[in-house]
């Protein structure tokens, strides 16, 4: 019973760490950009080792996808919100969509970082994609609700490149939340949602 206990407290241990790290990594993204943050930035602002860094993570890959991951549950309430919502046209969801990539600004530069720059090889991207598509599913059941019975992969694929594209293009990454960029990347995104309407309306005559 005792090991038992001590086994327990040292599993909560570690599960305490990961989060610290995961949790000062996501800080860190709210002051730089990913491409100017090293481990060793991680390790202090964890106040932990870089050792003990690799200690919990295999690379700095498995440490963001951990961070991703901590935000699957926030990613599936968005995807259940715009399912629930029948009446949403595609350009209310595209505004929604940029609002979620402006306010996590860590998902936002984990997701491009792997689309981008991921080993394509490791486990830790081919698990990214398992995310990407299991997210890609929920989002294809918004459409089937919205009335697009007959979209496709390949819409889906493209809808949530070209607001990925939009945001990753035109933010202002130190200031990406004020309204008026915001307001410009919403009348961008309306203006790509609205041809993905149209063709899709012209696909199902």
């Amino acid at each position: 019973m005792k090991g038992n206990t001590f086994q327990e407290l040292r599993d909560r241990e570690q599960h305490l760490r990961r989060e610290i790290i995961v949790d000062a990594t996501e800080m860190l993204f709210s002051r730089k950009a990913f491409h100017n943050i090293s481990m060793k930035d991680i390790a202090d602002e964890a106040n932990v080792s870089v050792a003990s860094i690799y200690r919990y993570f295999e690379s700095q890959d498995d440490l963001l996808l951990a961070v991703l991951l901590k935000h699957i549950d926030n990613v599936d309430n968005l995807i259940k919100a715009l399912v629930s919502a029948a009446s949403s046209s595609l350009e209310d969801i595209s505004c929604i969509f940029v609002d979620y990539l402006l306010d996590n600004e860590a998902i936002f530069q984990i997701v491009c970082h792997f689309m981008i720059k991921g080993d394509r090889s490791s486990n830790v991207f081919r698990e990214f994609e398992s995310v990407k598509s299991g997210f890609l599913d929920k989002f294809d059941s918004a459409l089937t609700t919205m009335g697009y019975e007959n979209h496709t992969r390949l819409f889906s694929d493209s809808f949530f490149a070209s607001i990925l594209g939009i945001v990753l293009t035109y933010r202002d990454h130190k200031d990406p939340g004020r309204a008026e960029k915001r307001n410009d990347l919403y009348k961008l995104a309306k203006f790509a949602a609205k041809a993905f309407h149209d063709a899709m309306s012209a696909r199902s005559k």
